[in-house]
């Protein structure tokens, strides 16, 4: 039986898109809200007996293999081998199906992960073990993480890697190596440190953060560079571990750190996951959606702590998250919390805080009230909080404890706020007819192959990193302007062998190996980048990129499929049989990449 086959018959259709999203029976099908675009009302429909999903709305369709692809941005041999690992089903080493980079990519994340583990096992690991030892972390948790060593050496786990039939190119994309600044060849990223591997929420390890265990080491902590596999933004910590406990507790609990949730599952908490010391993104909390919308956050205690708390709060709160605050009342974090103080640690669970109470304790102080410069702006600040509630009935709940405590009267309150509101309202529909403009003048301006790939090219002139993300889908065949044609073989060209200059260097030298009018042009991308791009942050710039890669391609296919069916209704009419086959494969070919986008 084939692969294929065989995953369908052990792993129905209801049971993995149910992992995703709530369904409801509706006769002998289930429904729920589509998972693909945004809806009120379900029309997503899942159809145990066919093995098939459709919805309603955005037209989305498939099997369980579409549903994977979709939902995880797959190629079919990644959804492939995400659902044989879940079903058990052996896949050919060599399986052509199975083939692909990404693929390769957390192929030699595991294998590293291994060798790493080995390490810290043997004698030049002993200082990663005391290291781990202080901080308290059992033999299991150790086991259970897969945490391990990467050893004092240049090249010792490049080396490695290359033993088991690795490319120095396919380990480089992983994140593992770093290209040398002299020339060709590469170095170990991770070198003399505790290895924590960073895995995606169906368990495969995507990265790495690496713990410095030299004092002098200007970086404590060396995390893998974003990658076709890695996307900070996009993984919670220990996720694949939690899922199971968060949805059956209906709650999560949010920490900064991966060694907060490492403790917190060590004491058997295991509806903790953790952001990684940054604040939430969008794209983390609609993850988390799928297991439940009810979170607690618990941030360390420090100014940087609760000031990624209060973004994360009004990222949740957009998307219709319950939200409390947890204010650990013993050390500076969860991880110090539970190994020193335990009752104070199931205490502060106990006392977790609405969100509002925790804007309120924070900001209504004695001290900030006892000022009317500071109480305006305390009680502004709560108003502007309130204001984003949208239940009348619990703005007016909030409104009353708020006059309470601050004396001001509640009559001055709801007009402060409804002003406000309004205000907000007549210029939230400026920005919306604005918007709107905005976004005719966009799409007009890169309604071309031209202007797609001019936007790409100024991304990853000021990103080379992301090269990695456009040469498996772009080839320079495909590019029909010879000028940028030749330019994008000149920026892979360069790029493998100066990738990891500093970004001016890199600008510069690039710049002395292009002709002059290629000069001319990418001067000017790199205007057009500061021009159109200088207040998205990287999470962003990567969406952006993908989404033009998408663009550039569906154009790409469209306009081939155009070309073909002109060619075949000539050829029909010519009586040509061979060559009206060999169009019939292109168009298949075409319409086939145009669908799997």
């Amino acid at each position: 039986m084939e692969p294929k086959e065989e995953i369908k018959q052990k792993l129905d259709i209801l049971t993995f898109v149910g992992e995703y999203l709530e369904l409801k029976r509706t006769g002998i099908n289930y429904k729920g809200r589509c998972p693909f675009h945004k809806e009120k009302t379900p029309s997503f429909f899942v159809s145990p007996d066919r093995g098939t999903f459709h919805c309603f709305g955005c037209g989305a369709h498939g099997d369980i293999f579409t549903f994977a692809q979709k939902m995880e941005g797959l190629e079919f041999p990644e959804a492939l081998k995400l659902l044989a690992k879940k079903t058990g089903v052996v896949l050919s080493e060599f399986n052509p199906e199975a083939a692909s980079q990404r693929n390769r990519l957390l192929d030699i994340c595991a294998a590293a992960a291994l060798f790493w583990q080995e390490k810290l096992k043997s004698g030049s690991g002993e200082k990663a073990l005391i290291y781990l030892q202080k901080r308290q972390v059992k033999k299991e948790t150790i086991e259970n993480f897969k945490i391990g060593y990467a050893p004092d050496s240049w090249d010792e786990t490049n080396k490695f890697l290359q033993s088991r039939k690795f490319t120095e190119q396919e380990i480089f994309l992983a994140g593992l190596t770093v290209k040398k600044e002299s020339g060709y060849g590469f170095y170990d990223r991770f070198r003399d440190r505790v290895m924590f591997p960073i895995t995606d929420v169906h368990g495969n390890i995507v990265g790495f953060t690496g713990r410095a265990l030299k004092n002098e080491e200007s970086a404590k902590y060396v995390n893998t560079p974003e990658s076709q596999i890695f996307h900070k933004g996009k993984i919670l910590f220990a996720l694949d571990r939690a899922k199971s406990q968060i949805r059956e507790k209906n709650y999560a609990i949010i920490v900064e750190g991966n060694m907060d949730a490492i403790t917190c599952h060590e004491f058997n908490y295991q509806n903790v996951v953790a952001c990684s010391g940054t604040a939430l993104t969008s794209e983390q909390i609609l993850l988390l959606k799928r297991y439940t919308n009810n979170v607690a956050l618990c941030f360390d205690q420090d100014s940087a702590g609760q000031t990624a708390a209060e973004r994360s709060i009004d990222l949740l709160l957009a998307e219709e998250m319950n939200v409390k605050v947890i204010k650990i009342l013993s050390g500076k974090d969860p991880d110090e919390c539970l190994k020193k103080d335990l009752p104070a640690w199931e205490k502060s669970l106990r006392e977790a805080k609405e969100v509002m109470m925790f804007y309120f304790e924070k900001h209504l102080t004695d001290e900030n009230l006892a000022n009317i410069s500071t109480k305006k702006e305390a009680v502004g600040f709560i108003l502007k909080k309130i204001r984003q509630i949208k239940d009348k009935i619990e703005q007016e709940h909030w409104l009353k404890k708020l006059s309470a405590i601050s004396g001001v009267s509640l009559d001055v309150l709801w007009q402060s706020l409804g002003n406000k509101t309004e205000n907000n309202r007549l210029i939230s529909s400026k920005k919306s007819l604005m918007t709107g403009e905005e976004n005719i003048e966009k799409k007009q301006l890169i309604s071309s192959e031209k202007d797609v790939l001019y936007r790409i090219f100024s991304i990853v002139a000021n990103n080379p990193q992301h090269l990695s993300l456009i040469i498996p889908r772009i080839t320079a065949e495909m590019i029909e302007d010879d000028f940028l044609a030749e330019f994008y073989k000149s920026l892979i060209l360069f790029y493998n062998q100066s990738v990891e200059m500093d970004l001016p260097i890199f600008w510069k030298k690039l710049a002395e190996s292009l002709k002059a009018e290629q000069r001319k042009n990418f001067d000017e991308m790199l205007l057009y980048f500061e021009k159109n791009y200088e207040n998205f942050d990287k999470t962003k710039i990567s969406e952006e990129l993908l989404a033009l890669l998408n663009s550039f391609n569906q154009n790409f296919h469209r306009q081939k499929i155009a070309y073909y069916t002109e060619e075949l209704n000539k050829s029909e009419n010519l009586e040509q049989p061979e060559k009206i086959q060999m169009i019939l494969k292109k168009l298949k070919e075409h319409n086939d990449h145009l669908v799997s986008l």
